[in-house]
């Protein structure tokens, strides 16, 4: 379960604007406490389709292209992997209850049913959908049900105040097929997700998966079959931490976020997916608290390789943490959308955000921060907040680039992912 994240403005923020989290419950065997990995055992997946969507529904706007987002929600999961997804229309209407086992259909709905009512009483208000996943003991998915929040609007048009239909199915077929959410802040799978006009925009680019997507889907299921350069791998245990590390790879040509995983509380961790290239390897406390953040190195990939990291990490005590970015005086913590060749002032919000001694960096040459543009903003006593001037070149690569804070002893800290180039 995600509760509701904030967005801090230097005046008012309107409540429609809210960032909201998704949510992914799963039902079946007793966790043991290590990361767990879904996946279906097959590779063919039916998923029925409400009849609460297929004809008009309060919830939706009119004139949404309901069908038509869900067949590229579906497209994109499997233009990226080897699975293969069909729709069929039902008049099941709601979830299946928790319990070891579902009723074996999997389900997309928005109905208003009594269940579905239930599935969302504790976070109506503050959840855009959820899925509700059953597992064997073996890790296999053997039923996941998506419920569209029937407390919520969606549309499919970009209407400020609602939620963008095929951002939020793509998402939950995400989790449908075994994904958890990614700390990537720009991903499609990214555990947050905000109503259309966040920061004056409307953002539709989670419809689209990001690198870190691909390579987490591709590393359940392999790639799409007409996918020749993939995949490798990095696995190895990180040492010397007291908290569970994420880790992830950004290719060393672009400074683009390739890769994500969240490692077990024993320090193993395994990037998977990845297509051949150079990467350079970084890791991030997965306590939102700690700013704490280094390197690992740089690793050469070839496709189909599987290479080992095993490293002792030291842990600084740091007090800077960054937790959210953010355009036109308002922060969250949800990836900003920039745009190639243009200039533009971005946020940053945490805690002991002080502008000296203090860098903004990226990890690639097609992101700039203009000299002298990091100045302290007043954003109250709940959060230090400064911004700067990323110039993003016309030739930047799309995809996802995370923001470094540095001094002279080096990083620490970072928002992975923070920004969006599309």
């Amino acid at each position: 379960m995600h509760s509701a994240r904030n967005i801090f403005a230097v005046v008012l923020v309107l409540a429609a604007l809210t960032a909201n989290a998704f949510g992914s419950v799963v039902s079946g065997a007793p966790s043991r406490g290590e990361v767990q990995r879904l996946r279906w055992k097959g590779r063919a997946v039916r998923i029925d389709v409400s009849s609460s969507l297929t004809r008009a529904n309060s919830n939706i706007k009119y004139g949404s292209d309901v069908l038509g987002a869900l067949q590229r929600s579906v497209q994109a999961w499997q233009a990226a992997a080897d699975i293969q997804i069909t729709l069929e229309t039902s008049d099941k209407q709601s979830v299946s209850p928790s319990g070891l086992a579902g009723d074996g259909v999997n389900l997309i709905t928005i109905a208003q049913t009594p269940e579905n009512v239930m599935f969302f009483a504790k976070d109506s208000d503050s959840a855009s959908a959820k899925t509700r996943i059953f597992y064997n003991r073996s890790g296999n998915v053997t039923e996941a049900d998506v419920v569209l929040n029937p407390f919520q609007q969606f549309s499919t048009d970009g209407t400020f105040g609602t939620f963008d239909l095929e951002s939020t199915l793509t998402h939950e077929i995400g989790h449908l097929l075994g994904l958890r959410h990614s700390a990537v802040l720009g991903a499609t799978m990214a555990d947050t997700f905000a109503r259309l006009g966040t920061f004056g925009i409307a953002d539709v680019s989670p419809r689209t998966l990001s690198d870190s997507d691909i390579a987490a889907i591709r590393d359940l299921y392999g790639p799409a079959r007409d996918v020749s350069d993939c995949c490798a791998s990095v696995t190895g245990k990180l040492t010397g931490s007291a908290v569970p590390l994420r880790v992830w790879a950004e290719e060393d040509r672009t400074g683009r976020v390739a890769a994500q995983t969240d490692g077990a509380a024993d320090g193993n961790f395994s990037l998977g997916g990845l297509p051949p290239g150079t990467y350079s390897l970084f890791w991030k406390t997965s306590d939102e608290n700690s700013g704490s953040v280094g390197q690992l190195g740089q690793i050469k990939l070839e496709a189909g390789e599987g290479r080992v990291l095993n490293e002792n990490v030291t842990v600084p005590d740091d007090s800077v943490a960054a937790r959210y970015v953010g355009l036109n005086n308002q922060i969250a913590d949800l990836a900003v959308p920039l745009s190639s060749g243009r200039s533009v002032t971005v946020y940053l919000g945490g805690r002991d955000l002080n502008v000296a001694g203090t860098s903004v960096e990226f990890n690639s040459p097609f992101l700039s921060v203009q000299p002298g543009s990091v100045v302290k903003q007043d954003f109250g006593d709940s959060v230090s907040v400064i911004s700067f001037t990323v110039s993003v070149h016309a030739s930047t690569p799309p995809g996802e680039y995370t923001v470094f804070l540095a001094d002279e002893s080096g990083l620490r800290s970072c928002l992975i992912g923070g920004v969006t180039v599309e």
